[in-house]
């Protein structure tokens, strides 16, 4: 992934917004409240849509864990 400037008026790059998803951040509201991407002009709320949904379908999901009855 190349880093590119997504939120122009506050200066967040695609990594850090990445890296707020990888560490549980579910949506562009918590994107922006955890960085004010998209709280100035909202330019660019859709790539941050974008980069939300992506992660989004990226992520692994939880392997079923085999039940253990003790018999």
């Amino acid at each position: 992934m190349k880093n590119r400037l997504v939120c122009l008026c506050n200066l967040v790059d695609e990594k850090e917004i990445v890296s707020f998803l990888e560490r549980g951040a579910k949506s562009t509201s918590d994107i922006q409240r955890l960085t004010r991407a998209g709280t100035s002009c909202g330019r660019c709320l859709p790539e941050i849509d974008e980069i939300v949904a992506s992660h989004q379908t990226k992520k692994p999901k939880d392997q079923q864990q085999k039940l253990d009855f003790g018999l």
